[in-house]
């Protein structure tokens, strides 16, 4: 560090500048997150209790990803099933190294938007992976630094992406979030 790299951020406030601008950023990012989340819980009712609601985190500082940001939405509607860990519904923007998810293709930080179910059944999730990867989905699949479970998601690099992305995601939901569901004989 330098005495001319701390007189910048000094000068015309550029350090507070900064900061209010990842702030922001962060802000318009859990909107996007909060209105996919929603859309998601609107397709699949039975897998929430309506009158619960999603917690929102960012992480700049995290082990194995270079920031994140996620609501975990827990399952505990009627249709969601019973175990020792309730299943929850992350959505999220994952900013990684793409060596984490095996993505050679991207060059800088992998932008992953998408889902997961976390502690969903590892069969589950294995035949809802393998039919988005037969099913011609414009999504990618890839187990997360975070626990077993596998996400699914989509490289970002703008707004117009993120929405075509949300669309996708929220399709795929109302596709296969019925797997993760218990059904109603099953309930009985």
């Amino acid at each position: 560090m330098t005495d001319e790299f701390l007189t910048k951020g000094l000068q015309n406030d550029r350090y507070l500048k900064a900061l209010r601008l990842a702030d922001q950023f962060e802000d318009e990012i859990e909107a996007v997150l909060f209105e996919l989340d929603q859309r998601m819980v609107d397709v699949q009712p039975g897998l929430f209790d309506l009158n619960t609601s999603a917690d929102f985190k960012t992480n700049r500082t995290t082990s194995s990803a270079l920031t994140t940001h996620r609501i975990n939405h827990s399952m505990t509607g009627p249709m969601a099933p019973e175990s020792d860990q309730t299943q929850k519904l992350n959505v999220h923007l994952y900013w990684m190294p793409p060596t984490e998810y095996n993505r050679t293709d991207i060059d800088g930080a992998l932008r992953a938007f998408g889902y997961k179910i976390k502690y969903a059944d590892e069969d589950v999730d294995g035949r809802v992976a393998e039919q988005t990867r037969t099913g011609d989905w414009p999504l990618e699949t890839s187990s997360n630094p975070y626990d077993s479970n596998i996400a699914f998601y989509k490289h970002v690099s703008s707004v117009a992406e993120m929405e075509e992305t949300a669309d996708v995601l929220v399709k795929h939901f109302r596709e296969f979030g019925d797997a993760y569901a218990v059904h109603s004989e099953e309930k009985s």
